[in-house]
């Protein structure tokens, strides 16, 4: 087990996403050794990739963990698993998807594993919940705060706020 870390977690479902999302949050709340402290608003985004499809729910939460950084890809996998999340299609439908942003101050990149995503700094879905609920956050590899970032957004996707399933 490691020291206290801070991780954040982008969660995302384009399949019942208003029942799967809660579930999920419900899990990441029961994760050994782990606190879910922050969540982000939902964010209604348009699909990727496959435009052919329902548009996704998304957020991003914070945890602190005394997981390592396999040890919690190990976990959220085990949960998209138990979700029903079927990995047939590249960017098709999904009942949820969790994708780890950052882990502290951890650079990591391996075959499993890129810590920061190399998808945080070109997705608003990923980069704009994650200004929302950790401003002061400094991206790991180029040491500037994040919120400096917003213009490196290749892909701006988010279509609308919407209530989270707690607030309807």
């Amino acid at each position: 087990m490691i020291q206290q870390a801070h991780a954040y977690i982008a969660v995302g479902s384009n399949i019942e996403p208003w029942r799967n999302i809660p579930c999920c949050l419900d899990r990441l709340r029961s994760l050994p050794d782990s606190r879910l402290v922050l969540e982000s608003s939902w964010y209604r985004t348009s699909p990727w990739g496959i435009e052919s499809q329902p548009e996704f729910i998304n957020l991003v939460i914070g945890l602190e963990t005394r997981l390592s950084p396999r040890q919690l890809l190990a976990e959220t996998q085990a949960i998209e698993t138990r979700l029903e999340r079927l990995r047939i299609l590249k960017n098709g439908p999904r009942t949820i998807d969790l994708d780890l942003l950052l882990f502290g101050d951890t650079i990591l990149d391996d075959s499993n594993l890129k810590i920061p995503h190399p998808g945080l700094l070109l997705r608003d879905f990923m980069l704009i919940p994650l200004i929302e609920i950790a401003p002061e956050i400094i991206h790991p590899e180029l040491g500037r705060p994040l919120s400096d970032l917003t213009q490196e957004i290749q892909y701006r996707q988010i279509v609308a706020r919407v209530p989270s399933a707690k607030q309807t």
